[in-house]
């Protein structure tokens, strides 16, 4: 990282408001608390290879300690964020927003992981796989894509129900809720300036 610019876990692991009002989703979160952990893959690589055997209990811990870090680093993170989005400067509402927004992000990767390792081996590595699978099909809009899709060129495996169960928000996701509230309140800016 260069000198003098902020070291959270959020900027290294690259979930920064690059697009705002556009924030990351819980796909990407848990694809980079993979990577965070495991830069080559827990289970499986960004070519969809199959890595060393690993102990899922392992994985867990692993995975837990990085959420947990990027946990402790949101409030340091968010208050980076008026530098880089100049949209966020003196708006201390919308702050606020996005700042609760990463928090309930990272609780419901986290609930997401935690479903998914305490079932099978299969279950665990497939939440992983499916999100590298939402990668390589371009990353750019992390929400709209569906892993069973031919684009990827990968075939795929039968059994992801229960992950891609959790990849989804729930219709009462509270990131869910936050992330439109910030639109909002980004839409009701843009329309007070008009």
């Amino acid at each position: 990282m260069a000198k003098g610019l902020a070291n959270t876990w959020w900027h290294r692991n690259h979930l920064v408001c690059v697009n705002y009002p556009d924030l990351p989703t819980k796909k990407e979160v848990i694809y980079r608390v993979f990577r965070a952990a495991y830069p080559d893959g827990a289970f499986v690589d960004d070519d969809l290879r199959l890595v060393e055997l690993r102990d899922k209990e392992i994985v867990w811990q692993n995975l837990t300690n990085e959420m947990d870090q990027a946990l402790g680093d949101v409030d340091a993170f968010v208050n980076t964020l008026p530098a880089q989005v100049p949209r966020l400067r003196n708006n201390a509402s919308s702050l606020d927003s996005v700042r609760e927004y990463y928090k309930a992000l990272m609780q419901e990767a986290k609930q997401a992981l935690f479903v998914s390792q305490n079932g099978l081996y299969f279950e665990f590595r497939s939440m992983e796989e499916l999100v590298v699978r939402c990668k390589r099909a371009g990353g750019a809009d992390w929400s709209s894509y569906d892993p069973d899709e031919p684009a990827v060129g990968a075939g795929t495996v039968g059994g992801w129900s229960f992950a891609r169960e959790y990849l989804q928000p729930s219709s009462t996701s509270t990131a869910k809720y936050l992330q439109e509230h910030v639109k909002s309140l980004e839409a009701f800016k843009i329309a007070g300036r008009a």
